[in-house]
């Protein structure tokens, strides 16, 4: 008889670590063979020298305080989105009427391209901040309504009548049962709402700013120095890489029942 717990141990699942490997591996020989049939640093740099930029964007000073202006109005901007997004995805939801009212709007906006925002903007709010922010907020917010109305639609009547018919009211409904049963769904929109966003805000200081990330890819670019351009891209998506990692884990533990086995 054995003695003890009963202890599973957990396999590596070795596909997980090896086949981005592989794909990473894949895609540098294919940037190196395109590299060597261009003949040209300024066209195509090579991976090597693309990674010897890279490090030395990493220590400059300048590079990073650009780096942490534009996460601040990613920030600043996905928080507007979801104070605005949430309760109206929430009373869309609840509401046939309010959807009525709200949803040929909505639709309408939504269909308009982020960039042609942008010459808008510039007149409403100038260069700086203004322009950048509420794209964020514009292109940000529409993930976030939509995929509340859904969450809130998803519920069951019987969990809506089990709660009335042991005396909870509107808001006690609102906070155990509608809030819980829709969450997973509101996470899935606001990661959406912050990758939209990070990628709108590199576009809006292409044009509307005189600083941030997307401003630094301009000088470089100004310089013609496509290695420096390409080392920016690769730090850009890193961040936003990490940056919907780290919602994916808030995800996971907000929702665990969804990833309970």
């Amino acid at each position: 008889m054995e003695k003890g717990n009963n202890v599973t141990k957990k396999k590596i699942d070795w596909t997980k670590i090896l086949y981005p490997l592989i794909a990473i591996a894949a895609f540098i020989g294919l940037w190196q063979m395109a590299a060597w049939s261009y003949k040209s640093n300024l066209l195509l740099p090579p991976p090597l020298k693309t990674i010897q930029a890279l490090w030395r964007v990493l220590q400059d000073a300048s590079v990073l305080k650009n780096l942490l202006l534009t996460l601040r109005r990613v920030l600043t901007g996905f928080s507007i989105a979801c104070m605005i997004g949430l309760p109206l995805g929430f009373a869309m939801g609840t509401s046939r009427a309010l959807f009525r009212f709200f949803d040929p709007l909505i639709s309408s906006i939504r269909q308009v391209p982020m960039m042609a925002w942008v010459p808008l903007t510039i007149i409403w709010f100038g260069l700086g901040d203004g322009p950048t922010l509420f794209l964020i907020a514009m292109v940000g917010i529409f993930p976030i309504i939509l995929n509340t109305i859904a969450g809130v639609r998803s519920i069951s009547p019987t969990y809506y009548h089990a709660a009335r018919s042991m005396g909870s009211g509107p808001w006690s409904i609102f906070a155990r049962v509608i809030l819980p049963a829709s969450m997973p769904d509101i996470l899935t929109g606001m990661r959406l709402s912050m990758g939209m966003g990070w990628m709108s805000v590199i576009c809006a200081e292409f044009i509307a700013t005189s600083a941030g990330f997307g401003f630094a890819m301009v000088e470089a670019q100004t310089r013609m120095e496509t290695d420096s351009l390409l080392a920016l891209m690769i730090m850009g998506a890193s961040v936003g890489f990490a940056i919907d990692k780290s919602i994916r884990f808030v995800e996971s533990r907000l929702t665990h029942w969804r990833y309970a086995k």
